[in-house]
């Protein structure tokens, strides 16, 4: 049996850079990580954040009452990382059923973490199964989770390191937040050239899409690709002329299912 698991709560401080800020916070433990990620927020250097935000918060026992709320908390910045950057998903096509994408996201530092998305199948009635994990060294947390055509959360089922697993109450405080619509027009204007771009799973001749960011003093900047699932390879954070985040393609494949017996 592992020892207590610890999550890189200090990686949420770049989500105020990143994102559109319509995650919300419904507890007071939550309440608590908001406001530091407000106060994060005016900070240049993510070092900086990052040891504000290091003292990481212990995995509860299963079965406790906080086990729940605080699986729920770690999905929500699992599904920023792995659905949006600065609100948006600028890839031009999508994930067929099976396929999965697993990126390498570096935060300086020796801060380095991965992400897998997979697209596990549609039902019987149009929604999507997708699994999110997200890996720490050793560890792995696993959310699987059925959003709807629409875009809202329906189902999602958690486990953490230790294998412990469960459902986790679906209500109106959202989780998951569905990427905001770009129009082609906008891309196109954003293109600033093609690069051919080496990565761990090969090469690909890319689009380099460049953004002002929502929030900071910088830029999203995305490589995309029609020869990956979801169309993207790589995708970026600069902020005051330094990467503040990176995220990079590294495995993908077609073979992906339930994990945790969702269906």
């Amino acid at each position: 049996m592992k020892k207590s698991k610890l999550i890189f709560c200090g990686l949420i401080s770049i989500i105020i850079i990143i994102s559109t800020g319509c995650v919300g916070f419904s507890d007071p433990i939550s309440r608590g990580i908001g406001r530091g990620i407000g106060r994060a927020a005016g900070e240049h250097a993510e070092q900086e954040a990052y040891k504000k935000m290091a003292p990481k918060e212990k995995l509860p026992p299963p079965r406790s009452a906080n086990w729940g709320n605080f699986m729920a908390m770690q999905a929500q910045i699992a599904f920023t990382y792995s659905f949006t950057i600065g609100g948006l998903w600028l890839g031009q096509v999508g994930y067929e059923p099976g396929e999965w994408t697993k990126f390498e996201i570096d935060t300086g530092g020796g801060n380095i973490v991965e992400i897998e998305r997979a697209y596990l199948k549609t039902d019987e009635k149009g929604n999507h199964w997708w699994r999110v994990s997200w890996i720490d060294g050793e560890d792995t947390w696993i959310y699987e989770s059925l959003i709807s055509s629409g875009g809202n959360l329906l189902r999602l089922r958690a486990q953490d390191t230790d294998d412990n697993e469960g459902e986790i109450p679906v209500s109106d405080e959202q989780i998951y937040y569905p990427p905001r619509d770009v129009t082609q027009e906008s891309i196109e204007g954003a293109t600033i050239g093609q690069e051919n771009l080496e990565t761990k799973t090969g090469a690909f001749n890319c689009d380099h899409v460049k953004f002002l960011a929502v929030y900071g003093q910088g830029n999203v900047e995305w490589w995309l690709s029609n020869k990956v699932p979801g169309g993207v390879v790589k995708y970026q954070i600069v902020d005051q002329g330094n990467v503040i985040w990176t995220s990079t393609l590294v495995a993908k494949g077609a073979d992906a299912t339930t994990i945790l017996g969702s269906y």
